[in-house]
């Protein structure tokens, strides 16, 4: 009751006090936002009872980090005294801190048109213009709120950052050097000087500012962290290395930035021991810092070791459970342990609490595709679909879904659609492609390819795919050639475009020139069965039938299922392939395997998706979270 009637009075004084605080965050850049209340009032404001009630339950929302509900009570309270400044601050404040700038802007523009001193509002407002990304306002709004206070220092300063953003190096000089000469002792300004110069890549001259800097202030955090980014940029790890060590050591043993940033300098040198050493030792330190536990995290998953990862993140999940991003980055780890069910669960845990995720649906479809469960698995999918039909992946997963079941009708619907969701998404037509090569639609599929590479230019499987197909065809050899020549400039050692160049090449009667790429093509990838067929067509074609034997029976032994080759085999005058020795082992195990395969097993046991869920899990992988130190 006595905690109730304190905030009681605090709501009562802030709503008629005269004046509120600016509260100033400094970023490592040196730029400073302003987050908070920016308006001052005069007199005494006397509000609705009503108003006051809702500013209450905002602010205990606000307390409790409950910020949408805090802004949608602020909100109510303004309905009841919609020219309130000390309101009108509150939810600008608020708007701008849960992203929405644009509202903010509104809010902040209402501001200034009743506000009798309008130069904090004015400032914020250039703040938010500033993170919109609307640099060219921001500078605006920056040279307003100078025509009504000709010696703000820190407008001076933040002008020149936001001209920085718009590549006028020379003008951002001019506004910084201003600051600079209004506070001289300031180290703010010249820390921004120095930004200016480590843009433009004049590295020593970005170094002398922030020397300056700290020559104003000893222990200035963010220009010895920048003089580290100089060297970093260098290249100079040694130096960014003791750089940061030196921060930790004298300026301030809890920076974050330091931390993270030597802790990243040894991932990319490989020396995973002491990053670990770091930060466990800086966790002993803080045991508080979570964020440290979380890097931990990061490099056992980068070294591999999932279990360590996992076990982090499960204290981390248990300190935040409504942490969303840590329930994927489990998930994320259990896929990687093969942990199937522990990673739907994490997934549909996320789903229950953001049913709009849509990254945990297409995580969780995935999932129960590899499980063999096609149809929850689409159904999953298009629920992706419907939370953003921008999003290709969804259409991919669905269509290879389809494809891998032998439905190919169902699956260049699905491509279609997405296509006529996102038209200009490459891997979409390249699917699409496919799906017509398998249907026998030649010409589609070349339309399709052609398409691909005209959207990407780079697209070395579409290339490939196309260059083959011509060749395998015998058609548009010159064109075959020099589609997989580019691919092969992309890829040099991609041993199928290799095959797919020699291919063309034996097609067009080059066969110096086959043989030669089909031999290279066999040395990169000594496990394809496809390359030995082609090397023993081409000796074959030149009569040399003894090698051409040896090759298909080393295809053969890869792939005993090569229908099409035993009769080749057979008609070349060479046997019944069945009966070499070489092969009987192999057909044994073949037939071992289809007789298992036959068998009554659970559907979970033997997914008829598990079959070939590799272009599954390609697609999957482009949709999988960013987990990288």
């Amino acid at each position: 009751m006595f905690k109730l009637i304190i905030l009681l009075i605090f709501v009562i004084v802030a709503g008629a006090c005269s004046s509120t605080k600016h509260v100033i965050i400094e970023d490592t850049n040196g730029h400073q936002d302003i987050i908070s209340d920016t308006t001052e009032e005069d007199g005494e404001q006397i509000l609705p009872p009503e108003a006051y009630y809702n500013f209450l339950a905002g602010f205990l929302h606000e307390q409790s980090g409950e910020l949408k509900e805090a802004l949608k009570n602020y909100e109510q309270a303004l309905s009841h005294d919609r020219n309130s400044l000390f309101l009108l601050s509150r939810v600008a404040a608020l708007q701008a801190k849960l992203g929405q700038l644009n509202k903010a802007v509104e809010t902040m523009n209402k501001l200034i048109e009743i506000a009798p001193r309008p130069v904090p509002a004015i400032f914020l407002l250039a703040e938010i213009y500033f993170n919109l990304g609307d640099h060219e306002k921001s500078v605006e709004t920056y040279d307003r709120l100078l025509s009504l206070d000709a010696g703000n220092v820190r407008a001076y300063l933040n002008r020149g950052i936001a001209l920085l953003n718009l590549k006028r190096h020379d003008e951002a000089i001019a506004s910084i050097q201003k600051g600079i000469d209004l506070n001289p002792e300031n180290p703010v300004g010249y820390t921004y000087l120095g930004n200016v110069y480590f843009d433009k890549g004049d590295l020593k001259k970005a170094r002398k500012n922030y020397h300056k800097a700290i020559s104003k202030r000893s222990n200035y955090e963010p220009a010895y962290l920048k003089i580290a980014a100089t060297y970093i940029k260098e290249e100079n790890f040694e130096m960014a290395e003791d750089t940061y060590k030196y921060i930790l050591k004298n300026i301030n043993p809890f920076s974050h930035e330091a931390l993270f940033q030597l802790t990243q300098i040894y991932v990319q040198m490989k020396e995973y021991d002491k990053a670990v050493d770091l930060l466990e030792n800086a966790f002993i330190q803080n045991p508080r810092d979570l964020d440290i536990l979380f890097r931990l995290a990061l490099i056992y998953k980068e070294t591999k070791d999932y279990q360590k990862a996992i076990d982090k993140l499960k204290i981390l999940v248990a300190a935040r459970p409504r942490d969303l991003r840590l329930h994927e980055y489990l998930g994320y780890l259990y896929e990687e342990t093969k942990d199937v069910d522990k990673a739907r669960k994490e997934y549909e845990y996320i789903i229950s609490l953001d049913p709009e995720n849509i990254d945990a649906h297409l995580h969780l479809g995935y999932l129960y595709a590899r499980k063999g469960e096609e149809e929850k698995a689409i159904s999953i999918l298009k629920k992706a679909i419907t939370i953003d039909p921008k999003r290709p992946n969804s259409y991919y997963m669905i269509g290879i879904i389809y494809s891998q079941g032998g439905d190919y009708k169902k699956a260049e619907e699905i491509y279609l659609t997405g296509i006529e969701a996102v038209p200009d998404d490459p891997e979409l037509h390249f699917n699409l492609g496919i799906v017509y090569d398998k249907l026998e639609r030649f010409e589609d599929m070349v339309s399709e390819m052609r398409m691909t590479i005209e959207i990407d230019p780079d697209h070395e499987n579409a290339l490939n795919y196309l260059g083959y197909s011509f060749a395998d065809n015998g058609i548009n050899l010159d064109e075959a050639i020099s589609l997989v020549e580019r691919a092969l400039k992309i890829k040099p050692d991609n041993g199928a475009y290799v095959d797919s160049l020699g291919w063309a090449y034996y097609k067009k009667g080059l066969i110096d020139l086959a043989i030669q790429h089909l031999k290279r093509a066999s040395k990169l990838m000594p496990d394809d069965p496809v390359i030995m067929e082609h090397l023993g067509d081409v000796y074959i074609n030149m009569n040399m039938k003894a090698k051409a034997r040896e090759e298909w029976l080393k295809s053969l032994e890869m792939n005993i299922e090569n229908k099409k080759l035993i009769e080749k085999f057979k008609e070349a005058g060479f046997g019944d392939p069945e009966m070499e020795d070489r092969l009987k082992d192999k057909l044994e195990e073949y037939n071992k395997k289809k007789l298992k395969d036959s068998e009554d097993l659970p559907k979970e046991d033997v997914p008829p998706v598990q079959n070939n869920l590799i272009k599954l899990k390609e697609s999957h992988g482009k949709l999988l979270t960013s987990f990288s130190v």
